[in-house]
Order: structure tokens, then C-alpha cells, then sequence
């Protein structure tokens, strides 16, 4: 009576081991460069919902509702053209003097954003965002956001074609356009 018995010899199992390491170093780079280019949409969405959730609670409470980056999720920031370590959404009580200016004590909460780590995002500038009654941009100058991946814990972001950023548009009526950014273009608007 013979016995047969079922295995892998040791060639069949370094050749499969080679053939797996092979792929795997085909498809980390693509699945790193996946995940990068998801936390850039990620947070470019993230200010775009945040953005448009100000403007329609402007319209439908009839009363100026603003945005300020913010890394505390209290009080505005110093540097208010970057936006990653987070943002404010609130408006103000009736009748406040402090309407259109930098969160305050006596003003309302709304909402905050999170911080988004390896990305950046950038405003055209530095002023609290806010938009009047009727959902137009206050004072009605247009604006941008630029989000790109930051190849390191700090520093300015990298915009390239395995990785685009994305750029928001709020025109001076409060209507916000999203685009990707073009190989080359500055992460800075």
C-alpha cells in the first residue's frame, strides 16, 4: 500500500514568495498615492460641506453666519490663510456688534471642522469668512481654497500629477465651485 502525501517542496515556496514580493512592490506605491490623493478630497470636501452649511444656515436664520480656521476649536487663529488644524462655523446673537470679526465670547457655535493631518489648506486670505442674509459672501470679495498633500509632518504642500490638490471657489454671491489643481500649480492660492 502506498502513501501519498500532499505538500509544497521548498522551491514552490520561495518561488511563491518571490512572486508575492513582486507584487507587493508594485502595488504599495499606487495604494499609498490612492490613500494620499483620498485624504486631499477628503478634506477639500469636508470645508466645501462646512462652507455651505454657513451659508445656508445665513439664509434661513437671516443673520451673518462666518468661518475662521481655528486649532483649538475655540478661538480663531492668528494665521487666518491656514486652514488644516481646523475651522469655526458661528454666528453671532442678535443685535451684536462683533457681527463679521473673529469668534467671540457671546457669539454661537455652530460647528467645528477637524484637523487634517498630511494635507494643507490654504486661503487667498487671511480675513473671517462670512456671508450675509441672503447667502451672499461678506464683504463680497471672492475667495479660494487650495488643498494639497503634505509630503511631511510640516512645510507647504506638493501638488503633482499622482497626487492633485483641489481648489474651492467662493464667489462674492456665496456659490463655491470645486476644481482639481493642474500639474504645477502652486498650493497657495
Amino acid at each position: 500500500m502506498e502513501r501519498t502525501t500532499r505538500g509544497f517542496t521548498l522551491v514552490e515556496l520561495v518561488v511563491t514568495l518571490a512572486v508575492l514580493a513582486i507584487l507587493i512592490m508594485v502595488a504599495v506605491p499606487g495604494f499609498r498615492d490612492t490613500i494620499r490623493r483620498s485624504r486631499v478630497s477628503s478634506a477639500s470636501n469636508a470645508l466645501l460641506a462646512d462652507l455651505r452649511y454657513a451659508r445656508a444656515e445665513a439664509i434661513n436664520r437671516g443673520q451673518l453666519v462666518s468661518l475662521c480656521p481655528s486649532s483649538d476649536g475655540g478661538n480663531c487663529t492668528a494665521d487666518g490663510s491656514a486652514w488644516d488644524a481646523g475651522w469655526l462655523v458661528y454666528t453671532y446673537p442678535a443685535g451684536a456688534a462683533s457681527a463679521n470679526t473673529a469668534y467671540a465670547a457671546g457669539n454661537i457655535l455652530l460647528r467645528t471642522g477637524a484637523t487634517r493631518p498630511g494635507v494643507t489648506i490654504s486661503a487667498s486670505t487671511a480675513d473671517v469668512v462670512s456671508f450675509g442674509q441672503q447667502g451672499q459672501l461678506r464683504p463680497g470679495a471672492a475667495l479660494s481654497f487650495r488643498t494639497c498633500i503634505r509630503a511631511s509632518g510640516s512645510g507647504a504642500g506638493e501638488n503633482a500629477t499622482a497626487v492633485p490638490g483641489a481648489q474651492l471657489d467662493l464667489s462674492g454671491s456665496g456659490s463655491l465651485a470645486n476644481k482639481t489643481l493642474a500639474a504645477g500649480d502652486a498650493c497657495t492660492p
